[in-house]
């Protein structure tokens, strides 16, 4: 799955919160804008994940947003009216791997993901 943002990333996606264009940014760090646009995107949508994990830790969204959950599974599983990893109890490993663009590493880590939050609970 993806990794947090890096140090550079997050340094990239500051000038573009202090106001500098894209085009500024990617200049001072020899990428074009549309790398900084993705970029900056990514930077939030981590951000935004994390806080909401903090206020929601079974959150399916917000693990897609800090990439613990493929969007296509997020996708799969939204499409099944599941919202939470908690949605996902009594749902065995075989019933996961039968529904559409969930492959069994995605399986796996939703299932051991809802094993940790029971544990926490």
């Amino acid at each position: 799955m993806k990794q947090p943002p890096t140090e550079r990333e997050r340094a990239i996606a500051q000038r573009r919160a202090e106001g500098r264009t894209f085009q500024r940014v990617g200049k001072e760090f020899g990428i074009s804008h549309e790398n900084v646009r993705a970029i900056c995107r990514r930077v939030e949508d981590y951000d935004r994940g994390a806080a909401m994990l903090s206020d929601d830790p079974a959150s399916i969204e917000a693990l897609g947003l800090v990439g613990e959950v493929k969007p296509s599974v997020r996708q799969a599983l939204r499409s099944r009216g599941i919202n939470h990893l908690t949605d996902l109890e009594g749902v065995t490993m075989d019933q996961l791997l039968s529904w559409p663009r969930v492959g069994k590493q995605s399986a796996t880590s939703l299932l051991e993901a809802l094993a940790n939050l029971k544990k926490v609970e």
